[in-house]
């Protein structure tokens, strides 16, 4: 059955923190106590003394809540089931920050949530974690009413929800769906994530069968797409060497993030029974100046790509210069950095519209506007449970949270809309 809201609003905890002791994990707690100070929730994880460690930065200086009013719960997701039960019977979301890579971790997460009719986010961007989480628990999730949600940060909100903005606006504007979607990244600041980083030199060069992977390539370009999906012309997600865009007007690049973004939106529009367009072409690119700038960035891309594939300099790279799993930038950075990107439809007939999605006062997009994302999914489930989808199951934000999650992110500073 169902979880109903009155089951729902008796549980102790409106949100649980899980792998708050992670960089990230502990940014949105940081977030949480300073902007919903009377929110009943709770930090969780696998080591008690961290989870202290945590609560005792997060709340000095609080005067809204001391050290003894932010439960500290522990499960271990792979080596406890029966706590993790627990864990997901005691509140209405849990926001998993617990990766590197999440395939290994978060998938008994996902599983104890959609059992027990628990709400689910993560940050993860990796696509075969997502489809075995689909394949393995969107029916359950369905019966139980559990809104399984991946990709709620950097990856994959600013393309997932952008492009609702943007096939919403030609539908409205034009009465028409999109012949192309096409998010345009137009500068950003920020450190990149080390789980992301570490989690996708594992996969290419880990040696060994990544569990979920084939499922992916089985489908190409549509490796997300649900259970009775067509496709469609798609065959790739960004473009492969620097060229003009004509629509944007600029030259572009290969966006490093299309690869998980991409199959994320065009699962939505399956989701959504091809609302966008059953034709409708997706890829997102990097805007750069001019055409040299373009072709010195191939030149940076190629050679970082050398260094990787060569296990010596790899070594040195992954040990001595790249961000292992749990660091990240420092406040400075993570407060001056930012995030600007344009989505564009374009029509059956040639029209225009452009949606933008960009960091406002959230910061660099790879660690705190991703807590901030993350975190406002999670609660737009906890707090407004009826404006989301009123059905369960291993969704997106678009499909999941739509225009609730905009309007929660433009209050908390972010800037989301259509262009006139």
């Amino acid at each position: 059955m169902s979880l109903s809201a009155a089951a729902a609003s008796n549980r102790p905890y409106d949100l649980i923190i899980y792998g708050a002791t992670g960089f990230t994990g502990q940014l949105a707690a940081e977030y949480v106590q300073k902007h919903y100070p009377t929110l009943k929730f709770a930090l969780a994880g696998r080591n008690r003394s961290k989870l202290e460690v945590v609560r005792k930065q997060i709340t000095t200086g609080s005067s809204s809540n001391n050290e003894k009013e932010i439960p500290l719960l522990v499960a271990d997701a792979v080596q406890d089931p029966k706590a993790l039960d627990e864990l997901a019977q005691s509140t209405k979301v849990i926001a998993n920050y617990a990766g590197s890579p999440f395939v290994d971790k978060a998938l008994p997460v996902v599983e104890a949530c959609a059992k027990h009719g628990t709400c689910y986010t993560d940050i993860t961007g990796e696509p075969n974690f997502q489809r075995l989480s689909y394949d393995r628990y969107h029916k359950q999730a369905k019966e139980t009413g559990a809104l399984i949600v991946h990709a709620c940060g950097y990856d994959s909100i600013p393309s997932d929800i952008g492009a609702m903005l943007a096939a919403d606006a030609m539908k409205e504007r034009h009465g028409c769906t999109c012949k192309s979607l096409e998010l345009v990244s137009r500068g950003s600041k920020g450190g990149a994530s080390g789980g992301t980083i570490h989690t996708g030199l594992s996969m290419i060069f880990g040696g060994k069968t990544v569990p979920g992977m084939n499922e992916v390539k089985a489908r190409g370009a549509y490796g997300l797409d649900p259970e009775g999906a067509t496709g469609g012309p798609d065959t790739s997600d960004t473009v492969s060497f620097v060229t003009y865009d004509s629509v944007a007007r600029t030259y572009v690049i290969p966006f490093i993030m299309a690869g998980a973004n991409a199959p994320v939106v065009r699962k939505t529009n399956a989701l959504w029974g091809y609302r966008y367009g059953k034709q409708c072409t997706y890829r997102e690119v990097q805007a750069v100046p001019s055409l040299i700038s373009g072709l010195a960035g191939m030149v940076g891309f190629g050679l970082f790509g050398v260094l990787l594939a060569f296990p010596p300099t790899r070594w040195l790279l992954t040990n001595y210069v790249l961000p292992k799993p749990g660091e990240g930038p420092s406040q400075q950075a993570r407060d001056t950095g930012f995030f600007s990107s344009k989505i564009y439809a374009v029509g059956e007939q040639d029209q225009l519209v452009v949606a933008y999605v960009k960091s406002g006062t959230a910061g660099d997009p790879g660690y705190k506007a991703t807590a901030q994302m993350s975190i406002e999914a999670s609660l737009a489930m906890a707090l407004e449970r009826e404006k989301c989808a009123t059905q369960g199951g291993v969704l997106t934000t678009a499909t999941a949270l739509g225009m609730t999650l905009v309007d929660r992110l433009n209050k908390t500073g972010m800037q989301l809309g259509v262009e006139e």
